[in-house]
């Protein structure tokens, strides 16, 4: 066992040189990311697990995860993790390094391994941990291919196009992440395949929607899916690319 904590602690302090001291955010990385609260208690976990990885890029999958500063102990296999602040959407972070750890279980939750990458924007201005489930691998790229989601959903409200499909489907949960995708209500032609979208608001957030319906419109010569999705007194076809399968979860 001693064996053990013994490489564990000489690969953080090859992989992690700062695995004697907590990361230190620059001067101005909070103009990057949502200002903290009060700082957070320093939790410890044990380290099961420390290397550098192929620097790879990484986006925020939804809400605004935490964000942590790590202090590596030198003679043990344990890691202080501190709440920082929270990471924006909308930008791309790069990973570079990944540590697996055992978080305790508590009277509510269960014991449990969790990955952490650390992650920093181009320009280095905001860098820390941040738990890999969080993170959507591949840079950001705003809805649609254009500036951002609201942009897009503007140039296509109030616009026909032709009706390729239409059918009801089985009642599924979906959550977005991302950028709020627009919602539009939809009227169809009595006597021609068109359809005719106009954007009424966003989705809100950290919210299930359920769809019923999808329909597939020819959109710039690409066949298109857009969903009907319902949540209390949002109700409105969505683009099916923004939307992720299954129930919205709460970010750690």
């Amino acid at each position: 066992m001693m064996k053990k904590v013994a490489m564990i602690a000489a690969a953080a302090a090859m992989v992690l040189p700062l695995g004697i001291g907590a990361i230190a955010p620059a001067n101005n990385e909070v103009t990057a990311f949502a200002a903290a609260k009060p700082a957070a208690k320093k939790v410890t976990h044990t380290l099961i697990s420390a290397k550098a990885i192929k620097k790879a890029a990484f986006h925020v999958k939804s809400g605004k995860p935490a964000l942590y500063s790590a202090v590596f102990a030198a003679d043990q296999a344990k890691v202080g993790m501190t709440k920082k602040g929270t990471l924006a959407g909308g930008k791309t972070y790069y990973a570079t390094k990944k540590i697996v750890v055992k978080v305790k279980a508590t009277k509510t939750t269960k014991a449990k391994k969790v990955t952490y990458a650390y992650i920093k924007t181009s320009n280095g201005k905001v860098k820390g941990w941040v738990a890999l489930s969080k993170l959507t691998a591949g840079k950001f790229m705003a809805a649609d291919g254009n500036a951002d989601a609201k942009k897009a959903a503007d140039k296509i409200a109030g616009k026909t196009y032709t009706l390729v499909s239409a059918k009801s489907i089985k009642k599924s949960a979906f959550h977005f992440k991302g950028n709020q995708p627009a919602v539009y209500t939809g009227k169809f032609a009595a006597d021609k395949a068109k359809v005719t979208l106009t954007k009424k608001g966003v989705l809100p957030q950290s919210k299930t929607f359920y769809a019923t319906k999808t329909i597939t419109i020819k959109k710039a010569k690409k066949n298109v899916a857009y969903d009907y999705v319902t949540s209390g007194k949002t109700k409105g076809w969505v683009l099916a690319s923004q939307l992720t399968a299954g129930k919205f979860m709460a970010a750690d």
